[in-house]
């Protein structure tokens, strides 16, 4: 519904100076830091102009053989999130920033190759202007 957020969460989980860079994906065979949607956003609400509140779903997700590192990254960046100052600015001026509810990381498997995979679950909610 709207890459521009994805992308401006993308940059700001960049500028945390992380050991890994964040990407736009699902997750590679490799060590990896992902951002991906998830299914079921709704509109909140809409005004007569076409002006409408979202609450989009997304998943940031570490893989890494070292548990400790992958728990790490993501208590950094919930730390982050969940700050109260934390703003999200829309890189090309598509939606207006108003919250973001932030789960906690959880380990959600050890695959076959012994990554580890640790996932956090975020809703941003924003307001798109129609035009």
């Amino acid at each position: 519904m709207n890459n521009d957020f994805i992308e401006a969460l993308a940059e700001f989980l960049n500028a945390l100076g992380l050991p890994l860079q964040a990407r736009l994906d699902y997750l590679s065979e490799h060590e990896d830091l992902v951002i991906y949607s998830l299914p079921g956003g709704q509109v909140i609400s809409e005004d007569m102009a076409g002006t409408q509140t979202v609450r989009l779903p997304f998943e940031i997700v570490v893989k890494s053989k070292d548990q400790q590192k992958a728990n790490t990254i993501l208590w950094a960046i919930n730390y982050a999130l969940s700050a109260m100052t934390v703003q999200i600015d829309s890189l090309n001026g598509s939606y207006e920033f108003l919250n973001l509810d932030v789960s906690k990381p959880f380990i959600n498997d050890k695959d076959e190759q012994g990554f580890y995979i640790y996932m956090l679950d975020i809703t941003a909610t924003i307001e798109i202007e129609r035009n």
